[in-house]
This record gives structure tokens, C-alpha cells and sequence, in this order.
């Protein structure tokens, strides 16, 4: 059972450790639940993102600490810098497995510090370390040095680039040592960075209480069995991780090609994993818990890009800074992504307003004296600088550096027809014109533009050739939300949900914990978390309106390729979704009797 959170204050520098409320773990189990009932319960309406009182929560969950596969995870809540709404970020860290081993299941950070610092809390004792130093540090440099200053050998850390220290909108948090894992989207690194935190150096090695070995073998055994039966499944992520059906993508047109405009690229197999660059790559698990790694390390070893190396290139990395911008030199994306990485920035909100920049330099809305580069789609000259650009908040970079919709309110003119983004944040890599339950999910996620949020459900609709129905997508939403909704409280690797279902994680959950927990009680807990979140949405001033697409998507038809002449019916489908959720229809905020039914409306309630 989860128990203790430290609140650490970098205004006054004072640490204090509460008993968390066993109702409210009970209510949202772990990770992305308790994180949003945290961020709810503890941050007032209106707050600015970059207020002192904003958060920044890192939330373990059950099955952290015991070394179960697919575990190492860890869950960052505050509310969005980029969007000013709910903000979670999920990365694959030890931070979690050595804060549950240090007592702490909860880290709870507010205040400004008046100089930069970093955290080391090492088993459980925390100490506030001068980072002046290392201000404008690379990701890896600094977490080197800071996991070298503490002297804890293994220790995990977990730190803010450039882009976060100049609180760039689209900053990330990078964790993960060399391979460069990020707690990515919402701009979650600029908050980190306006309250002059560079980071935190994580390690425990106490011991985490199991109630029932017994059972606790059976679900570890139950991953073992599972993952045998389906050794298919394994091999496939072994080799080509998380881009594994990028081809079939492509195929049915659901590749983000040229800023959203086509979906399909005709050089996609230059970027594939079976191009001759990616399939050399080397398995790189994330942790010592995944025993069916998907990450991968790739390196260039000539030309004008020798010596970049990366983890990955994931596949979202791969549509953003690839197809989206017609770019099919793999050894760029590599070292666009690297750059990224080290930079601290959300490489797929990079890329795309890279992608809306091309675009409008194309239609002469950025000209050459705003450019100072040729912003030409399947040109990679200079696109590096402007990489770091964005950082550093230079230039055109200084633009683009709060994201997609920020740029289109600046260049104004018929740019917004064309920003592909949802409530703020840009889209993952799924042209949804040819996938309605993907296009639902992207108006309505919580955290804005979002393949994560909701499930990507157009794997389910390919599966059951669905893509183009209406009737239905509200239900298919729910499924998916709950699926991945569960595996982010849990809290395991969102990749094997569908591998592994949800009687793995009654099983393990009822062993760490004690308590008996149902595959209809997780489905419940997901519920929950999804509606609270939409209703912290709602308390910052969401309605219906705002679940919209840009008009590239619901008002321009597919110009060629499989899905041509498509657009997507927005209204009907949100309609169907509203009715479906319990939400009315006029305004998409959810019913009081939903809110009952989900036993929140009194939490809800009580802090309004």
C-alpha cells in the first residue's frame, strides 16, 4: 500500500513527510490516479503554471520497488506549462523502484529557489546542492556530474536541459542515464526550470514490504508464461520497438506526412526500422524489469553526422521529425533526436512545429529575414541550429519555442487553419482522417493533442476494419482509456497491456498490497481518473468548444493515397461519446450523476 509523501519546498528549503490518505489511494491506486488527485486537491483554480504553488509530483504506484517486469516507470503531474491544463508525464527511470526503497511513494516539490539547485535524496534523507554550476549543461553532462558530486554509484537522476532552464514551452524532463529517457509533452522541463530546480539524484536500497510472496510469484510467473505464448510478440519488439508497424501505417495512410497535409511518404522505408541504419540498431532495455525490451540504441558512424547516437529513434520521434517534415535521411533523425534529448525538448512537439514553420515559410508567412534558414520540406540544412534555437530561444526558435498554437497566435493569417494540435499540445503520429476513434481522441484528451492519453485507439480499428464507422467510438474510447488508464496507476509499461490484460495486475496488486482488487474495480479506479481529470480541464475553463481539431483535418480532404477524400465528422463523433461517458452533450462536462456513480462528486465537491 502507498503511505508516505514528502513535500520538499525549495522557497524555504524545508522538507516535511505526511500519511497519505488511504481513501484516496484506495480511490486512484497509483502514478497517473493519485497524481491527478494530488494536482486536484492541492492546486487552486487559475493558478499559473509557473506559479510557486504548482506542483511538480512524482508518483510511484503499487508494483514499484519489487523489481516486477515492465515496472520501471515513473509518473510526473503538475499542470502544464504549454496548455495551463492537467499535465502528466510517464518515463521508463529507476526514480520510482529508489523512492518506494527510500519510503517515500510520493514526491511532492513547490517554491522557487532563489538560486539554481538540485535534489539528492538518498534514502529518504534529502539535501539541497548548488547547480549554479551547472547551468547550461546538456541532459547527460549533468546527470553525470550531479550522480558524481552525490557519489552513489547507480543512482538514478533526473534533470532539465537548456530548454527548461530558458522555459521553453515544449521542454522536457530527461531521466535514464545515456539512454536519454524523458518525462515528455505539456512542457513539464519549464516548470521544472521556473522554479530554478536542474534536477534530482534519486537512490534507496531498503526494503519494500510484500504481504504475500506467495501470490507475488504467482503474477511473476504469470508474466513469464504469458510472454512465452507469446514469444511472436517479444521478438517483434526485440527488433523493431515501438515503429515495428510503421510500413503498415504507411499503407492504410495513417503516416503524418509534410505538416499533416498527405498521409502516407513515399521514401517511409528509409526511416523504417528495416532501413539500413535502424535495423543495426542495439537492444537497449530501459531497466533490468523489462524482460521484452522495445528501446534501441542507433549510431551514426560517417558522414556529416558521425558520431550522433541515440535510444531509439521511437517511432513518434520517427513521423515528427521524418515523414511530418518529408525528411527521409535516417542519420539526421538520429541526430535530431539526440540534440533533443540533450537540449531537453519534446521531440515530437519539435518536430511538428518544425513541420507548421515549413509550411508557413511555404506559403510566404515566414519569410527569409524572419526564417534566417530555408525552411523547405525534405531539407535537413540548418534544421539543427534551429533545434537549438528553440532552446535557447533565438531567433525564429524564440517563436516556435512555446509550440504550435502558440506560433499560429503569432503568425496569425490563415496559419491556425493548418496548426495540428488539440487544446495546445501537437498530435502523436496518426494521420486521423483515416482512423475517426483516433481523431476522437486527439478533440477530447485531457492533456491536449494526445496518441497516449485515450489509448490510440486506431490499433483497435484497424484490427476490426472500424476506422470509418461513427457509431460505437465512444464506447472503443472507453475501452482504450480504461486499458491504458490502469497500466499508468499501476504502474507498468503501457506497451504490454494488451499482452498481458488486467489479471496480472489483480494478481500482483492483491499480493504487494493485501487487498483483493477486481478487474471491474480497476475498470472503476480508470473511470475515475479520466473524469477528474476532464473536470480539472473544466475548473481551468474547458467546455465543449474546446474539443476541436484544426480545420487541416475536419474541413480539408485527404488529397490522395487510401483514405483520399476523407475528413472527419467531429460532432457526430463527439456526440457519441458524450452520451456514451456520461457527459452532456451541450458543454462535455460529466453528469452529476456520473460523478456519483464514480464515487468523486464529494471529493470533487470539497475542493471547488
Amino acid at each position: 500500500m502507498l503511505r508516505t509523501m514528502l513535500f520538499i519546498d525549495l522557497t524555504t528549503r524545508r522538507t516535511t513527510r505526511k500519511e497519505l490518505d488511504e481513501k484516496q489511494v484506495n480511490a486512484f491506486l497509483g502514478g497517473r490516479g493519485l497524481g491527478i488527485s494530488l494536482l486536484y486537491s492541492n492546486l487552486k483554480k487559475g493558478i499559473d503554471p509557473q506559479d510557486e504553488s504548482n506542483p511538480l509530483i512524482f508518483t510511484t504506484g503499487p508494483l514499484q520497488g519489487y523489481n516486477f517486469p515492465f515496472s520501471s516507470k515513473t509518473m510526473l503531474t503538475t499542470k502544464s506549462y504549454q496548455t495551463g491544463l492537467c499535465a502528466y508525464s510517464v518515463a521508463s527511470t529507476k526514480m520510482g523502484h529508489f523512492l518506494r526503497r527510500s519510503g517515500i511513494d510520493v514526491l511532492f516539490i513547490t517554491g522557487k529557489s532563489s538560486n539554481w539547485v538540485y535534489l539528492s535524496i538518498i534514502n529518504g534523507e534529502v539535501e539541497f546542492r548548488d547547480a549554479v554550476s551547472l547551468k547550461g549543461y546538456p541532459a547527460g553532462k549533468t546527470q553525470q556530474k550531479m550522480i558524481n558530486e552525490v557519489g552513489i554509484r547507480g543512482a538514478e537522476a533526473v534533470v532539465i536541459g537548456p530548454a527548461g532552464e530558458n522555459q521553453v514551452g515544449i521542454a522536457a524532463v530527461v531521466t535514464g542515464g545515456d539512454k536519454l529517457r524523458t518525462f515528455a509533452r505539456c512542457g513539464v522541463g519549464a516548470v521544472m526550470g521556473g522554479k530554478k530546480l536542474k534536477g534530482l539524484v534519486v537512490y534507496g536500497d531498503g526494503n519494500v514490504s510484500l504481504v504475500n510472496r506467495h501470490n507475488y510469484k504467482e503474477a511473476y510467473n504469470f508474466v513469464r508464461k504469458v510472454l512465452k505464448e507469446k514469444n511472436d510478440w517479444v521478438t517483434k519488439m526485440r527488433l523493431f520497438g515501438s515503429s515495428a508497424d510503421m510500413l503498415t501505417l504507411n499503407y492504410l495512410g495513417l503516416l503524418p506526412t509534410r505538416n499533416w497535409k498527405y498521409g502516407t511518404f513515399a521514401d517511409v522505408e528509409n526511416i523504417s526500422p528495416h532501413s539500413s541504419l535502424l535495423s543495426k540498431w542495439k537492444v537497449a532495455p530501459c531497466s533490468l524489469y523489462c524482460p521484452a525490451p522495445c528501446g534501441h540504441i542507433s549510431k551514426v558512424e560517417d558522414g556529416k553526422f558521425k558520431g550522433a547516437k541515440c535510444e531509439g529513434p521511437e517511432y513518434e520521434t520517427l513521423y515528427a521529425l521524418g515523414s511530418n517534415l518529408c525528411i527521409s535521411d535516417p542519420e539526421f533523425i538520429v541526430a535530431a533526436n539526440q540534440l533533443c534529448d540533450e537540449l531537453g525538448l519534446d521531440t515530437m512537439s519539435t518536430g511538428a512545429v518544425i513541420g507548421f514553420a515549413m509550411e508557413c515559410y511555404e506559403k510566404g508567412i515566414i519569410n527569409n529575414e524572419v526564417s534566417k534558414i530555408e525552411l523547405i520540406f525534405g531539407k535537413t540544412e540548418r534544421l539543427l541550429e534551429l533545434i537549438e534555437d528553440i532552446a535557447y530561444k533565438r531567433n525564429l526558435g524564440e517563436i516556435l519555442s512555446g509550440g504550435v498554437k502558440a506560433a499560429a497566435y503569432h503568425f496569425g493569417k490563415e496559419s491556425e487553419a493548418f496548426a495540428v494540435h488539440s487544446k495546445g499540445l501537437e498530435f502523436g503520429g496518426y494521420e486521423c482522417r483515416g482512423s475517426f476513434g483516433q481523431a476522437l481522441q486527439y478533440a477530447l484528451s485531457n492533456r491536449g493533442g494526445c496518441h497516449h492519453d485515450i489509448g490510440a485507439p486506431c490499433r483497435n480499428e484497424i484490427a476490426n476494419n472500424t476506422r470509418f464507422d461513427i457509431q460505437g467510438k465512444g464506447k472503443l474510447l472507453l475501452v482504450a482509456a480504461g486499458s491504458r488508464i490502469i497500466y499508468d496507476c499501476s504502474i507498468l509499461c503501457s506497451f504490454v497491456r494488451s499482452t498481458l490484460g488486467y489479471e496480472v495486475i489483480c494478481k500482483a496488486v492483491s499480493a504487494v498490497t493485501g487487498a483483493e482488487i477486481s478487474i471491474s474495480e480497476l475498470q472503476l479506479i480508470a473511470a475515475r481518473v479520466l473524469n477528474l481529470e476532464r473536470i480539472f480541464n473544466v475548473r481551468e475553463g474547458i467546455t465543449r468548444t474546446d474539443d476541436h481539431l484544426p480545420n487541416r483535418l475536419v474541413s480539408e480532404a485527404m488529397p490522395d493515397g487510401p483514405t483520399k477524400g476523407r475528413t472527419v465528422p467531429l460532432n457526430d463523433l463527439l456526440n457519441d461519446f458524450y452520451i456514451t461517458a456520461g457527459w452532456d452533450p451541450k458543454n462535455g462536462v460529466p453528469t452529476d450523476q456520473t460523478l456519483v456513480r464514480l464515487g468523486i462528486k464529494d471529493f470533487i465537491d470539497k475542493f471547488n
